[in-house]
């Protein structure tokens, strides 16, 4: 009336187990790899689009106060540019892209930094030290008669830092105008 049920498996179910699991694991091992990787270059996009964000916030705040672009002592046009200007408070704006040494767990790397200057003030970076700006052109935007309108911003990041390939290997690119406001003039 009781019937026997079996105490173990067979020497082909565990045979037939380890075939599926060999079989699983590699798939299973590759599709973890691959989310992580795609999660790290997401984190990197991020990092670098919220910096650009606020750095545009900044410039666009700092550019629709300033009351005079000096483009005589400016480098326009020419990678990395210098853009000096007066803000409404009369202070010298100076906004450029320095190489600076910074330190990494791997040793020290020359890395390009977007830094402003008000005044006398001790210099801001606007961008994180594992971000290198790769680009930082400056020019100047004229209206038909030759009149100084705005500028045109082209910025370029790449991530350092990192020993993950996909995390060094995230850029971001950004070109936008920025318009003056009409009472700014050209010095």
């Amino acid at each position: 009336m009781w019937s026997h049920l079996p105490q173990g498996t067979s020497l082909i179910e565990t045979v037939i187990y380890i075939g599926l699991i060999v079989i699983t694991l590699p798939a299973f091992v590759i599709f973890i790899l691959h989310t992580q990787s795609q999660y790290v270059l997401f984190d990197a996009r991020t990092r670098m689009e919220q910096t650009a964000a606020l750095t545009f916030s900044e410039l666009q705040t700092t550019f629709t106060a300033a009351d005079a672009i000096t483009t005589s002592t400016s480098t326009l046009g020419v990678n990395p540019s210098v853009l000096r200007f007066q803000n409404a408070s009369g202070n010298t704006v100076v906004i450029d892209a320095p190489t600076v040494a910074t330190a990494f767990p791997s040793g020290m790397q020359n890395v390009r930094r977007l830094r402003m200057q008000v005044g006398a003030s001790p210099a801001v970076y606007l961008t994180d030290g594992d971000i290198d700006v790769t680009e930082w052109q400056v020019s100047a935007v004229r209206n038909s008669v030759g009149t100084l309108t705005g500028v045109r911003v082209n910025i370029d990041f790449a991530m350092l830092g990192a020993t993950n390939g996909v995390y060094r290997g995230s850029t971001f690119s950004a070109d936008t105008t920025f318009g003056l406001s009409p009472h700014a003039i050209e010095n």
